[in-house]
């Protein structure tokens, strides 16, 4: 499991892992017809009913939301894209929208599952503060549940053993996993060496509203770089450290102190 998982909450606001899981035996979103996606629907909340205490929750369908509803849980980073993605609209993932598509949640709205956006499934452990270690072990144990609860009902995600786990997009083939904090760093951003920072910490930066999205009042949306060639708990703990990191930077320009570029972690070919 992995060290050191509690962030500086001055710096951090909020926590999340994210995986994307597909059912062998049905297309992909880009090719699925609309009984397939419609069949996707149906099993995984079948599936997803069987989550008991913390995890357990309700679907939301986006066929019955209102647009204020919607707006609000996208707004609150809950809710799956509207199809306005280029690459979505282009590679025919987003047919029938918003048909057989929807947001699962548990009471908390701590563990989430979007049902049918750019995979068959997004499964997403979250929550506000610095606490990536409680995020992660969620996330773990969310996940593995959703697993068994799908194979109970005779089907299984798409897996190889060379690959891993089988995503619409390649850059999320391995574990597809991506680990991920919202901080605030006003000083470092600024440095010329932010960019080398992050490449060789093996960390990507986003607006905190996704990918092709604004940074708004020095907030970044942080993340590992890498899904392939280590495992998840390696993962999350590049993050871990990285983001620590950036931290004890921005603290030290803070106080007017240099910092430096870390040598790069090593990449996996």
């Amino acid at each position: 499991m992995v060290q050191s998982g509690q962030f500086d909450e001055r710096y951090v606001l909020s926590c999340r892992v994210r995986t994307g899981r597909n059912i062998r035996g049905l297309s992909l979103p880009p090719s699925c017809t609309r009984a397939e996606r419609r069949e996707v629907e149906r099993v995984v909340v079948d599936a997803l009913a069987g989550l008991k205490d913390d995890l357990a929750g309700k679907y939301y369908s986006l066929t019955q939301m209102t647009e204020k509803e919607q707006q609000q849980l996208i707004d609150d980073h809950f809710l799956l894209y509207k199809p306005v993605l280029h690459f979505m609209i282009a590679t025919g993932m987003t047919r029938d929208w918003p048909d057989a598509r929807g947001i699962w949640h548990n009471n908390e709205k701590t563990f989430l599952v979007w049902v049918n956006e750019e995979d068959h499934t997004r499964v997403i452990s979250m929550e506000k503060g610095g606490n990536m270690k409680r995020v992660f072990e969620r996330f773990c144990r969310g996940l593995k549940e959703v697993e068994h609860l799908i194979q109970e009902r005779g089907w299984e995600f798409m897996w190889n053993e060379k690959l891993g786990y089988i995503l619409t997009c390649p850059s999320n083939v391995g574990t597809a996993l991506r680990a991920g904090v919202h901080v605030k760093l006003p000083l470092m951003s600024k440095d010329p060496r932010f960019s080398k920072i992050l490449d060789n910490l093996r960390l990507q930066k986003r607006g905190t509203g996704g990918e092709d999205t604004a940074v708004v009042d020095d907030v970044f949306d942080i993340s590992n770089l890498d899904r392939l060639g280590q495992s998840e708990v390696q993962l999350v703990q590049t993050v871990i450290d990285g983001i620590n990191y950036l931290i004890e930077c921005e603290k030290r320009l803070e106080k007017g102190q240099d910092i430096k570029v870390p040598p790069p972690l090593k990449q996996f070919k």
